[in-house]
């Protein structure tokens, strides 16, 4: 029984040792020619690639109460409960070709993520978010690019709406109120 398992384990060390001497090849083929690549050459041609990405930039953004002509309407650092829905507003340059997104953060926590397919050299885009009037608090909405780095940060406010004052009793009618 020991021989079977020194055996073993010598045809695993021979098997080892073999695969670790070959290095790893792809093959890549073109319309004029084939040729092989090395593992460390291809991993050379990803750093090229890498180094040519960009983090691309957020040259405009707002909270907004709404978007028309793909202009933000205003731009808001504080929004109350009477206002169910706001929209965040971006304008994206040099990203052209990645996935943008969105991220709506309220205290902290994620509450939505909504992406964007970026399809030119300046790109705006603008998401929406409907709100309930327990959601008052410090919110923040990111703008991450193609790479996961966040780029852009807007921060503002949703409040408690004020309190109306009531209207005063109308006095019935035939009674004085003196």
């Amino acid at each position: 029984m020991k021989r079977q398992y020194g055996l073993l384990g010598i045809l695993f060390a021979v098997a080892v040792s073999a695969h670790a001497e070959q290095p790893a090849t792809e093959t890549i083929e073109s319309p004029t020619a084939t040729t092989q690549t090395s593992g460390k050459e291809m991993a050379a041609e990803q750093m090229t690639e890498q180094a040519g990405f960009s983090t691309g930039s957020v040259v405009r953004s707002a909270i907004t109460s709404a978007v028309e002509n793909r202009e933000p309407t205003d731009s808001l650092e504080a929004a109350n409960t009477e206002q169910n829905q706001l929209y965040f507003f971006t304008e994206l340059r040099d990203m052209s070709g990645q996935t943008a997104k969105h991220r709506w953060e309220h205290d902290g926590k994620v509450m939505a993520e909504v992406e964007f397919n970026v399809k030119g050299p300046r790109w705006r885009v603008w998401s929406s978010k409907s709100f309930v009037p327990n959601w008052t608090g410090d919110w923040k909405v990111s703008v991450i690019n193609g790479a996961g780095d966040v780029i852009s940060e807007k921060n503002f406010s949703y409040e408690t709406a004020a309190a109306t004052p009531a209207e005063a009793p109308a006095t019935p009618a035939g009674l004085s109120t003196q």
